[in-house]
Order: structure tokens, then sequence, then C-alpha cells
């Protein structure tokens, strides 16, 4: 009987980290970084297309494989809700500059947390079972967000 109950409290435990892959690195050639300003808007002055495949590649370098764990979901809503705050960015990597082929989303949080979308991800159910679709770095990296714009000549 503990065996039983000690096997199922760590069945219960959703934190464990594992290590997260980009999929397709080779073949993103476009990289949009976007931003919002004061009043959660976002425009041209907030974004940036980079098309230099130097800067891609040493951007995903940067945070591929980072170590990721799937949080409840009422977390990954609250993080949700700060998308819109100034200070934050949408990292999306895509195949083509159009952005209606391949494509991966990342978003970076001002208190260094970064979210990640799950490329194999399962679709919400109806009673909610099944999703997993985001994960979030285990740890801050509020060095990663600033060197990302000092590498990408990111203004705003």
């Amino acid at each position: 009987m503990i065996v039983f109950l000690n096997a199922c409290s760590l069945d219960t435990t959703k934190t464990k980290s594992e290590i997260l892959e980009i999929p397709n690195i080779e073949e993103y050639t476009t990289l949009l970084v976007q931003s919002v300003d004061e009043e959660g808007v976002s425009s041209n002055s907030t974004s940036k297309v980079i098309t230099d495949i130097n800067e891609i590649q040493a951007f995903i370098e940067k945070v591929n494989k980072m170590e990721v764990v799937q949080p409840p979901n009422k977390e990954l809503l609250e993080k949700s809700k700060e998308l819109n705050k100034k200070g934050n960015y949408f990292f999306v990597l895509s195949d083509k500059e159009t952005m209606d082929n391949k494509v991966y989303t990342m978003n970076f949080f001002s208190d260094g947390r970064i979210m990640f979308q799950e490329p194999n991800g399962k679709k919400l159910e109806a009673n909610g079972a099944e999703q997993k679709m985001m994960y979030l770095s285990k740890e801050k990296h509020t060095d990663v967000l600033l060197e990302m714009k000092e590498l990408l000549n990111i203004k705003f």
C-alpha cells in the first residue's frame, strides 16, 4: 500500500523538466521580432523582420535545447495576459517571410521567462485533457533577452 501511494504522488508532479528542441532549425529563413508600445499596441516601430541567416542561426543556438517545464494551465494563462505589456517580445521563426508555412513562436517576458510552443503538441480536448501546447523556461533568463536585442539590433 505504501508503494502505491508513493507512486501516485510522483505521478501527480507535473513540473518535471525536459529539454525542448526547436523543430526544423535548418529551414528557418525569417525571424520576426515584435513588441508593443506603452498602450499595448504593436506597430512598424515595434516590429522587425530579420532575414540574415547568420543572425537567425545565432538566435536559434542561444535558445534551442533550453530546459523547460510544463506549468499548470492557470500559470500559462497568467503569463499570456502579460504579452501586451511593454518589455515583452514575440520571436517568430518561419521558413517564409509571409509567415504562412512553418512557424515557431517564442515569447520572451521582461522577468526572464521564455514561453515556447510545443511543436508536437496535442489539441485541447473538450475536458481539457491532453493539452501540451506551451512550455516555460525552467529558469529566468534575463540575460538572453538582452543578448538577443543586442545581437539583432532591436531598439524597441
